[in-house]
């Protein structure tokens, strides 16, 4: 049975402490609202190929926290969420559900802690290669969502996206060969690829499978 559209009757949402086969689990519990009023960026035309995404990363270590399931829930309503693979905090953009404001529960471990963690990502599910037309595609559409998400003074302090970070699975090797025969390093399962290191029509492939893509801004 649907209800307004979004929600699905008879459910319950479990208590703040939860167990998950012998696994002891938290819940952690966010309002809707909170959410809605950074992604309704994602429905905003000039960045159709990425989006603002939430993960939940673990404040010891800085690894994206493993979320077992999730829900919205307001009252007697409820509707499951999906969990991606890469554990993104995945929830429709919609003004209706805004209005209505549900509580939005992921389950996560008992015993560690995980603070809330804002990304550009690229929406592409790339396999485990990239070519220099993909990087080109996605720098300037980063560029202009990092820019819509910061406001109108976000130019003058904001630097300027010059490539992206590839996040990995796994780290079999240390780096990533181009075709100029540069060495790309890998270091935490992350490859920093710059825009200006590519040549024309380049693929790169990586050692591992592509978890997400997030942009690469140049420091000082």
């Amino acid at each position: 049975m649907r209800v307004h559209h979004w929600l699905m009757v008879g459910l319950v949402a479990t208590s703040a402490i939860v167990y998950t086969g012998n696994v002891s689990a938290q819940d952690i519990q966010i309002r809707y609202s909170t959410l809605y009023g950074k992604l309704k960026q994602n429905v905003k035309e000039g960045h159709d190929d990425v989006k603002m995404a939430f993960f939940l990363l673990n404040q010891k270590d800085g690894s994206v926290c493993k979320v077992h399931r999730g829900w919205m829930q307001k009252d007697e309503h409820y509707e499951a969420l999906v969990i991606p693979s890469s554990y993104e905090l995945d929830v429709p953009v919609d003004k209706n559900l805004r209005q209505a404001n549900p509580d939005v529960t992921f389950v996560i471990d008992d015993g560690i802690t995980c603070d809330m963690s804002m990304q550009v990502i690229a929406k592409d599910r790339f396999s485990t290669t990239m070519t220099q037309a993909d990087v080109t595609r996605l720098v300037p559409q980063m560029q202009s969502l990092l820019s819509d998400l910061g406001g109108m003074f976000s130019d003058w302090f904001m630097p300027e996206v010059s490539g992206v970070v590839v996040h990995l699975a796994e780290q079999p090797l240390d780096f990533v060969p181009l075709a100029n025969g540069q060495r790309i390093p890998v270091n935490e399962k992350k490859a920093v690829i710059k825009l200006s290191d590519l040549a024309i029509d380049e693929q790169i492939t990586f050692p591992s499978k592509i978890v997400k893509v997030t942009p690469w801004l140049p420091r000082d």
